[in-house]
């Protein structure tokens, strides 16, 4: 009876440890149970969980329901088991014991880049010198990378922050975040990145600021136009080159919060790098190095095709042209174009004529390279001459290379052709059966942009490792296009402004449509009076998951599933038909999902066009007519509607059903809370998930967002 005395006890006292410092609790290592004491350094703006330390080190804290109520500044005991979630180290769940004391303020530790990791995670940090790659734009769901004295890092922003869609500083800050880390990796060695709190988070380190980003305009084949405003009156000028390094100084003096330069004979289709800067006495505001490019003198020639038919009854002038079991046929006869160079991008490909395309353009002396995916068969692949080049995404990289486009002769005026769309080369699946589109484009400076990302790639540089490096204003023989690549080019931010420019109607065709903050704004934008949209998704669910936030927000959308093969499309029209405005088209290979905006290689092509743009509605109102409209009254089969969503915490779930729970999870997965009633509240703002499942066992998972 003694020794089973004992060994209970011991048991209870592994299991209910006294409080103590949070480096000796994180030593314990996942599954240890322990009770810490420490300053909680964030609130809900970094969404349920909270991070904690004690200047022994930092920990995670994640319970939705527990820590509601706990805010920056709280001193607090908890207790709970450690847990690894995705590299990091957390408590979860975390029973919150006692509030000790409130406004507490913890120094955030200096360091620099190269030492955020385990040493540092969960703790607040902070860089000095920090310089933002992509400066002068705007602060998107996602990470932003930074550079600091040489070494680089990266920060996160999730959805909800407060610094979302405010403007990236244009020169050197002091950031201060919280160190983390978020990896699907094993061993988790990497992920590594600071979360930025607020805008009180990233401090600049003059009085002297832009207040805008670099907006080019006027672009002709010598020169183009730069503004930007300062929030003092200063001077305008710039430091430009062929080159990064610069070279050449343009100072046109002045004294105005307003600037506009104009930089002059300048070679046709060429890339410029600019760097912008005002003065204002012994103050000195910089903006970012900036890529820009001239006009080309090429023919601007933009040719879309489509594998499947067409209505050509809502043509203006130009017929969209359906040519279907030519579509192999048609990427061949481009690539017979090729006299010097032919560079190939393309996620998958097994198709036999585009194979003998290829290996004639290197048996006529053209410089023929190949990039590829190495997660897909590529089955064409072993059909080319083995001295054609062949370069493979490292799957070791998050995301794939899910680009599919083609450069011909990027350095000839009349012969570069640069072919981009949503089609794979895969026979007969993607180039005959699913639903695509290609798209060739006549432009020298467009084709000079893709061999500026095909080379970064061919260096072997994928995914996030990637640099914002290329143009993406064009003027393509006088009419505007916007080239975006991703996950380097913050391209959903483009895709939102694309929304938020919608005057009177918006067309939408999707395989994939995941990304909530795409969804919010359309259902946003459907809200305004004399806006019409329309939307086509593959999927009602998985990857397509916000059809149904759609539906529960009034939007007309359409579901392709039943229909035989994919619609494979992502393109996306604007205000076609209403010249007053600006009819545009969007195109590429890039979904409206997380994966391709944060860690796959895509492309995205924006053309200010209204005979593009009609040609591209031609192709969706086939596809409109021949799916049965959908009821955007009602939620699915099972007839379920969530009032009001969004909401501001109290939800009611109507249905004419039995209910017998209702879990409700957050944007990450994990379990907040359950009930049985139809009434509910919850009280963190974000984006859950609703799992409802009724008396006779169906369920139902809808999106809710809490403000």
């Amino acid at each position: 009876m003694k020794k089973i005395t004992i060994f209970i006890l011991s048991s209870l006292l592994s299991i209910v440890s006294f409080s103590q410092n949070i480096a000796t609790a994180r030593a314990q290592g996942v599954g240890a149970t322990v009770s810490i004491t420490g300053v909680v350094t964030n609130g809900d703006e970094l969404g349920p969980i909270r991070y904690i330390e004690d200047g022994t080190g930092g920990l995670g804290l994640y319970d939705p329901t527990a820590l509601a109520g706990v805010v920056r500044g709280d001193e607090i005991t908890v207790s709970g088991t450690l847990v690894d979630y995705n590299g990091l180290m957390e408590m979860n769940p975390a029973t919150l014991t006692s509030t000790i004391s409130t406004g507490n303020s913890i120094t955030p530790q200096l360091i620099t880049p190269i030492q955020i990791g385990e040493l540092t995670e969960s703790e607040l940090i902070q860089i000095d010198n920090v310089i933002f790659n992509s400066g002068g734009s705007l602060f998107t769901v996602g990470t932003h990378d930074f550079s600091s004295n040489g070494e680089t890092g990266k920060i996160y922003i999730r959805t909800g922050s407060p610094l979302e869609n405010s403007l990236i500083p244009m020169g050197p800050v002091t950031l201060i975040g919280i160190s983390s880390q978020y990896t699907f990796n094993v061993p988790a060695n990497d992920g590594y990145q600071i979360l930025p709190r607020d805008s009180s988070d990233i401090i600049p380190t003059g009085n002297l600021l832009f207040t805008s980003g670099i907006t080019q305009s006027n672009i002709t084949t010598s020169s183009f136009d730069l503004s930007w405003t300062t929030s003092d009156s200063s001077t305008t000028a710039c430091f430009y080159g062929t080159t990064s390094a610069l070279g050449n100084n343009l100072d046109f003096g002045g004294n105005t919060m307003s600037h506009t330069l104009s930089l002059t004979s300048l070679s046709d289709a060429t890339i410029y790098y600019v760097q912008c800067y005002s003065v204002k006495g012994a103050d000195t505001a910089f903006s970012n190095i900036g890529v820009y490019i001239t006009a080309s003198n090429s023919s601007g020639k933009i040719r879309p095709y489509f594998n499947h038919s067409v209505d050509v009854s809502y043509s203006s002038g130009v017929d969209a042209q359906n040519i279907s079991t030519y579509f192999n046929d048609t990427i061949k006869a481009y690539m017979d174009l090729a006299q010097n160079t032919l560079d190939i991008c393309v996620y998958n490909a097994s198709d036999a004529t585009i194979a003998g395309a290829i290996n004639d353009a290197h048996n006529r002396g053209v410089q023929v390279r190949y990039i590829a995916d190495d997660d897909v068969v590529n089955s064409m692949i072993s059909s080319l001459d083995p001295n054609i080049p062949v370069v493979y995404r490292d799957n070791s990289v998050a995301g794939i290379m899910h680009n599919k486009f083609i450069i011909v002769d990027a350095n000839s005026t009349n012969n570069s052709w640069v072919m981009g769309g949503s089609t794979n080369w895969t026979n007969p699946s993607n180039l005959f059966n699913d639903y695509n589109n290609i798209i060739f484009i006549q432009d020298k400076s467009i084709a000079q942009a893709y061999t500026t990302e095909f080379n970064e790639m061919w260096g072997g540089v994928f995914g996030s490792n990637k640099e914002d490096n290329t143009p993406h204003l064009f003027n393509v023989n006088g009419t505007d296009v916007e080239v975006y690549f991703s996950p380097s080019d913050q391209t959903t931010s483009h895709i939102l402004q694309f929304i938020h420019n919608v005057d009177y109607s918006l067309e939408f065709g999707l395989l994939s449509f995941t990304r909530d903050d795409i969804g919010s704004s359309i259902i946003d934008k459907e809200g305004e009076f004399g806006v019409n949209i329309r939307g086509i998704i593959e999927m009602q669910n998985g990857t397509g998951s916000e059809y149904d936030n759609l539906i529960n927000g009034g939007v007309n959308v359409r579901s392709h599933m039943g229909v035989t093969h994919s619609f494979h499309h992502k393109y996306a029209i604007a205000d076609v038909g209403v010249s007053a405005s600006d009819p545009t088209v969007l195109t590429g290979s890039h979904n409206w999902s997380s994966n391709a905006e944060n860690s796959s290689d895509e492309n995205t092509i924006i053309i200010h066009d209204q005979t593009i743009a009609n040609i591209y509605l031609q192709e969706f109102e086939k596809r409109w007519g021949e799916l049965i409209s959908t009821n955007i009254n009602e939620i699915s089969d099972l007839k379920i509607k969530i009032f009001p969503n969004p909401s501001l915490g109290k939800v009611s779930v109507i249905t004419k059903s039995m209910i017998d729970i209702i879990n409700i999870y957050d944007i990450e997965g994990k379990f907040v809370q359950s009930t049985t009633s139809n009434n509910f509240e919850i009280l963190s703002s974000g984006v859950y998930f609703i799992k409802i499942t009724l008396d006779n066992g169906n369920y139902t998972i809808r999106k809710l967002i809490i403000q």
